[in-house]
């Protein structure tokens, strides 16, 4: 018994699209198999689907439609597909040519064929088909590599994606339209057309990055798909990929001329540099495939094998860089296009966060009446600071009200970022109290396990070295430590008393460690680490909180301390010796004081410039102080925009699946006849 999917809606007809390149994928897969039964080419094609194996199940088969129905929706062309389990002796190419001919197809039909115990494939497209060689080894490629994986169905979806990914969009066409509408309403059609170009050329990329993960995702695997291919296969690719490249960053110019028109040459500089990385790129991988492939006499073949693997690697690397832009112009069009809701928006969560600002007063009352000075002043100041940023932030939303008043769009988007970007800010800030308060309590609760620790040290120092220098020494440090951890329990500073008992127990552990067994301290020294670490993670938190929201006042030392803390911090936590890692775990947590110690008085001296006589004419509005320290600078919030990439597939593309749009090609179509000519290709996967 097999499946035959026909066509849904036999007897109508496709509306025209793009003229395109198409394929005919004819693949055939085979197992050995000791029952497998041989078909002869086929008669007649009853409907878009054929699985005489029965290798789809309900859900495969409904996925296979849908690409079709995607492919016959979206070209000119209508793709068959056919599963045998083998293919009666002959060759796939023959058996696909054969049968294509016997159904009649015509030049817009394409037959994917595939032999699943065989493990052979064909293809047939007709001999006037749009697709060049090197379009239809893409295809091929996309289809071979999921029918090496057994994946039946993934291998019809992913050539469909193949063919998309090489599909363009007619220009709109605008010929029937009068001359003075298109002068009164030049601008929109400008607008229009600038947004359809950009969609079309966005389509092709989505559906091979689609296809592609869909690969990914379906293997499971994390291997190099390139390291068991011959070397001519290897150079098919290779030069596959070095067209899809260059074809992406030469598309990705024109939608930067786009973007540049509609957002502006500030909004697309970052996007600008990528596409000039991308250039570059693709320059070197050229250069790199000639360096192998232009020698007189070849080079070694092994040589030759790596060098294309790294050239497609550049490839994909330049892909990728273009990819990573990609979506900010997405996500500027939609802000545009909701700006008054993004502005309300703001201005409802304005009033939100103004109601927590007193709520956040008393919590860091209590706690000032619980801790010391020292031990808040990473968040004293942050309810004022958050005050700040909401005011600055409901003058952004009416400025941007403003902006849309007298349809300036464009400036209505970057005072809605403003806002949000505020808000975000004044967020954290209040967050951070909360925190500090969890921090400061669980650090108090753990003075007593740290003072225990400390205490097993000492009887440790008594036991094994009454008279040691060194010993002693350490020995009264860590005593001292222990009294001041005390003294925080009756509102000391738990943050500060828990860094000098590690400090001092991790002194005292030095001195004793060649008296104790070395297993055992090895496990103390891990424990310390995992504190220490624990202590390290909090500073560098509320740290990085106190900058990112006074980057406006912090300078390069304390960041520069900031990120070698961070650093060093993560170094401790990878090395495997624990005495080493936890030197580097302290040495961290020093560096984070230093980071702290050195953002505060960075945040203090800008403040103390703030308080100082103007050296203006003008006068501050209010909030924009708060907005400055913060980092917020309104003319610039669009400058991280990129777009336009154009996937290279090294590989084949995967099972994305189609949109399950409705058909609309008769089978009636067919113009052939017996013995048509067709184009073919095949092999064994």
């Amino acid at each position: 018994m097999h499946h035959v999917m026909p066509s849904p809606l036999t007897g109508r007809r496709r509306p025209a699209a793009p003229s395109v390149v198409v394929l005919l994928l004819a693949l055939l897969l085979g197992l050995p198999g000791t029952a497998a039964h041989a078909e002869a080419p086929l008669r007649d094609l009853e409907g878009d689907v054929t699985d005489v194996a029965g290798v789809l199940d309900d859900a495969g088969l409904e996925q296979v439609q849908a690409s079709l129905d995607e492919l016959a929706e979206q070209t000119s062309y209508q793709l068959f597909v056919v599963y045998v389990e083998r293919f009666d002796g002959t060759d796939g190419r023959a058996w696909a040519d054969q049968t294509a001919n016997n159904a009649r197809l015509g030049p817009d039909d394409l037959l994917l064929a595939v032999a699943t115990e065989d493990r052979l494939y064909g293809m047939s497209v007709d001999q006037n088909v749009a697709l060049d060689d090197d379009q239809l080894d893409v295809v091929r490629d996309a289809a071979v590599d999921e029918l090496r994986d057994d994946d039946w169905a993934g291998a019809t979806v992913a050539a469909v994606d193949a063919v998309l990914a090489q599909t363009t969009v007619d220009e709109p066409d605008t010929s029937g339209l009068p001359l003075g509408w298109l002068v009164a309403a030049g601008g929109l059609v400008l607008v229009v057309v600038v947004v359809l170009v950009v969609r079309s050329r966005r389509r092709d990329r989505d559906l091979t990055s689609r296809g592609a993960e869909a690969a990914r995702s379906r293997s499971g695997r994390q291997v190099d798909p390139l390291a068991g291919l011959d070397l001519d296969e290897l150079r098919r690719r290779t030069g596959s990929a070095l067209v899809a490249v260059d074809d992406a960053v030469r598309s990705s110019a024109q939608e930067l001329a786009f973007a540049e028109a509609e957002f502006g040459v500030d909004a697309t500089r970052d996007f600008a540099a990528v596409l000039d990385t991308a250039r570059e790129q693709v320059a070197a991988a050229f250069a790199l495939r000639g360096s192998v492939t232009d020698v007189p006499g070849g080079v070694d073949p092994a040589h030759e094998h790596a060098v294309l693997r790294d050239v497609v690697g550049r490839c994909a690397a330049a892909s990728a860089a273009l990819e990573a832009q990609a979506r900010a112009f997405d996500d500027l069009r939609a802000l545009q296009s909701r700006a008054p809701q993004v502005l309300d928006e703001a201005a409802a969560r304005s009033d939100e966060l103004e109601a927590r600002i007193e709520v956040t007063r008393s919590v860091l009352s209590g706690l000032t009446r619980t801790y010391p000075a020292t031990a808040l002043a990473s968040v004293t100041g942050n309810p004022d600071q958050a005050a700040t940023l909401i005011a600055g932030a409901r003058a952004a939303v009416e400025a941007g009200r403003a902006a849309l008043g007298r349809r300036t769009k464009g400036v209505a988007v970057a005072e809605a970022r403003a806002a949000q970007a505020a808000l975000d800010q004044a967020g954290s800030l209040l967050d951070a109290v909360d925190s500090a308060d969890r921090n400061l309590a669980h650090a108090a609760t753990s003075l007593d396990k740290a003072v225990a620790s400390v205490t097993q040290d000492l009887v440790d120092a008594d036991r094994l070295a009454p008279d040691e220098p060194v010993v002693r020494a350490a020995a009264a440090e860590a005593r001292q430590a222990a009294a001041q951890a005390q003294d925080a329990r009756d509102g000391g500073d738990p943050l500060a008393a828990l860094s000098r008992l590690a400090i001092a127990e991790a002194a005292l552990d030095a001195t004793l460690a060649p008296l104790r067994q070395q297993a055992e301290s090895d496990a103390r020294a891990r424990a310390l680490v995992r504190d220490v670490l624990g202590r390290v993670d909090v500073r560098l938190r509320t740290t990085q909180d106190f900058v990112t929201t006074r980057r406006g006042a912090v300078g390069a030392e304390a960041r520069g301390l900031l990120a070698e803390a961070t650093r060093l911090a993560g170094e401790a936590a990878g090395q495997t010796d624990p005495h080493a890692a936890l030197g580097t775990a302290q040495q961290a947590e020093r560096v984070a004081d230093a980071a702290a110690a050195a953002a505060h008085a960075d945040a203090e001296a800008w403040s103390a410039r703030q308080a100082g006589p103007s050296r203006s004419h003008g006068t501050r509005s209010p909030g924009l102080g708060g907005m400055v320290l913060g980092g917020i600078l309104l003319d610039s919030v669009l400058s991280g925009g990129g777009r336009g990439r154009r996937p290279s597939a090294p590989r084949g593309y995967g099972g994305a699946r189609g949109m399950g749009a409705s058909r609309g090609r008769a089978r009636g179509g067919r113009g052939g006849g017996a013995g048509r000519g067709r184009r073919s290709g095949g092999g064994r996967f």
